[in-house]
């Protein structure tokens, strides 16, 4: 009597199988890589609890179902994509000099006198009179200043990275048997005569690892903008001395003499051997500083600082098709009737 062998319900596979490598010959007594040999009715009977009375019945019902799955695994793999921004920020620094003229007038006085001698008289002297002289110097000061890019400055640049995420599905393979049954007086057992057809399988559970696993980021070059500065600081001017006029150019005021007597008194050749005790003494006197007159300011180079990088942040991440791997048998086959184990 020829015993149906039922297999398990399922998707066709998709993807080529990888048969594992099997016990030759089961304790069954059925060869497992052919599907092949003899099964004792005891086996049955013990699988599915049932006496022989029960058994003879059951194969006559024809309601013995053989079975055999193989569990198996494959390989899931997505790619992985993310995208990701950062910011960043960069000082810089810039010196600059300027140069100022100042102008001062200092003030100059001179005494003229003598003594003149008529006949027996001796007449002094004296005669004075103030002035002024203007010179002009030049300084320089250096100053610097501090730009920062803290926004106007700041750039973002883009990124991508690339991954992969790994997953792993379980199932199993199912094969049909052909099995006749062995009869004397009664039946004694089952005649395993192979496989049927090709195996199907049914999916099991998939599950995927937690996270992507992604190579480092690959990032374009940021696009800064123009620094912001703020103003100079300059120290004070580093002056020279001031370069005055002659005593020769100094502007004189009026002479202030007694009356009717002048500076030419002491002077005039006919006096000449009339005078004594000449003395001339020109003093210059304190300086009057005049406004100080900034010149342009000379920039020097602006020269960069670090670039102060801030956080990455990440997009969402994109993935690609499923790739799935070779099916792989994860241990040899194994039979059952009725869904019980053998």
């Amino acid at each position: 009597m020829r015993i149906r062998g039922i297999i398990t319900t399922g998707v066709a596979a998709s993807a080529a199988i990888a048969l594992g490598t099997t016990s030759a010959v089961a304790a069954t007594g059925i060869d497992l890589t052919t599907g092949k040999g003899f099964l004792g009715k005891g086996e049955v009977q013990t699988a599915l609890g049932l006496n022989n009375a029960a058994l003879q019945k059951a194969v006559d019902a024809k309601s013995l179902v053989f079975t055999a799955t193989q569990a198996t695994t494959q390989a899931l793999t997505q790619s992985a994509t993310q995208s990701a921004a950062q910011t960043a920020t960069q000082s810089a620094a810039q010196s600059a000099t300027q140069s100022a003229t100042q102008s001062a007038t200092q003030n100059v006085s001179q005494v003229l006198s003598c003594t003149v001698t008529t006949g027996s008289v001796k007449n002094p002297k004296i005669f004075t009179r103030d002035g002024e002289r203007s010179a002009v110097r030049t300084g320089t000061r250096t100053g610097s200043h501090v730009g920062t890019h803290t926004g106007s400055r700041a750039s973002t640049r883009t990124g991508t990275r690339s991954g992969s995420l790994s997953g792993v599905s379980t199932g199993s393979l199912g094969y049909d048997i052909d099995v006749d049954a062995r009869k004397n007086s009664q039946y004694t057992g089952f005649i395993f005569n192979g496989w049927k057809g090709d195996p199907t399988y049914k999916d099991g559970a998939t599950t995927w690892d937690s996270e992507a696993k992604f190579g480092d980021w690959s990032f374009g070059d940021y696009n800064f903008g123009d620094y912001t500065f703020d103003s100079y600081t300059f120290a004070a001017y580093d002056f020279g001395d001031y370069a005055f006029a002659p005593l020769a150019d100094v502007q004189w005021g009026d002479w202030v003499a007694a009356p009717g007597e002048t500076p030419s008194d002491c002077d005039r050749d006919a006096n000449a051997d009339k005078v004594s005790d000449y003395s001339n003494v020109v003093t210059p006197g304190a300086i009057t500083d005049g406004a100080v007159a900034d010149g342009p300011i000379v920039e020097g180079e602006v020269v960069p600082g670090d670039v102060t990088e801030g956080d990455v942040t990440e997009g969402v991440v994109q993935y690609g098709a499923v790739q799935y791997g070779v099916r792989t048998a994860t241990g040899p086959k194994a039979l059952f009737v009725n869904g019980k184990a053998l």
